[in-house]
Parts: structure tokens; C-alpha cells; sequence
């Protein structure tokens, strides 16, 4: 049989094929939370998230790893085990709610001209539908002060 919470194949007596499906009782007490993860990798897949609803999700994500938070702790001290799967799962988990602190910065600064700033070209291209106008940009180092 295989397990529906981690996919592993495992045997058991063969009157209880038909009601067991677990592995074992960490994965039985697992399966509630792999659900939702599921529901919720679908439903990111599917559809488009505007920022509120990404912000909700990384929100649970938060939740659910802050009980992970503990076992990992316990694996770090040498007190419980777990596979290489797990660890990369928790890694990744724990990369969506802690985004990698190495990522390069990107700061966009944008300005706005008050109406009686704007030279007679913008207020022409504005006044045509143009969306795009040309301006300087000016980069800056985030490392400079």
C-alpha cells in the first residue's frame, strides 16, 4: 500500500488494507495540515493572487512554521531525526515566510511634477494618450550612504 501522507509504500495485514491508510502515526497526525498546504498550493497555481491574499498565505505559511519552529530546534540539538526530504521541505517552508537575506536590494523611487512643472513636450505627450514618457533615471547604490 502506499502512504497518502508521504508516498512511501508500507505493508500491512491484510484485513486492515481496506481502512489503513498511513504509514504510521506521525503521518496520520501529519495528513490534516498536508491537506491544507495542498488546497492552498492548488489554489496558487490556479488563480492569481493580488498581494492581500499572497500577504494571507505567507501569514499561515507563518503559523504552520512556527509550530515546525520546535522540531526543528529538536533536530538541531540532536534529539529527533529527520529525512532529507523533511529537512528540504521545512527549508523551503521557512524560506517563504524568511525570504534569503543574501537577495540583492532593489529600491524604485518615483517623483511627481506638479501640473505647472511639466514642459510643453510632456504636457503634449500627456494630452495625446502617450503612456510611456521618457525620464532620466538615477541609479542608486544601496550600499553607498
Amino acid at each position: 500500500m502506499k502512504c497518502q501522507a508521504c508516498g512511501t509504500t508500507f505493508t500491512t495485514k491484510e484485513y486492515h488494507k481496506d481502512r489503513r491508510k498511513f504509514c504510521s502515526m506521525e503521518c496520520r497526525k501529519a495528513a490534516p495540515d498536508l491537506k491544507k498546504m495542498k488546497n492552498m498550493t492548488q489554489l496558487a497555481t490556479s488563480n492569481k493572487l493580488t498581494p492581500a491574499q499572497s500577504a494571507q498565505v505567507r501569514g499561515q505559511i507563518a503559523n504552520f512554521m512556527a509550530e515546525q519552529i520546535n522540531d526543528a530546534h529538536q533536530v538541531v540539538m540532536g534529539h529527533k531525526e529527520w529525512n532529507p526530504t523533511q529537512a528540504r521541505v521545512f527549508g523551503i517552508l521557512l524560506n517563504k515566510v524568511v525570504p534569503d537575506l543574501n537577495a540583492s536590494f532593489v529600491q524604485h523611487e518615483h517623483t511627481t511634477k506638479q501640473l505647472t512643472d511639466l514642459s510643453r513636450e510632456e504636457l503634449e505627450a500627456i494630452a495625446q494618450g502617450i503612456s510611456v514618457i521618457d525620464v532620466e533615471a538615477v541609479e542608486v547604490d544601496p550600499n553607498e550612504d
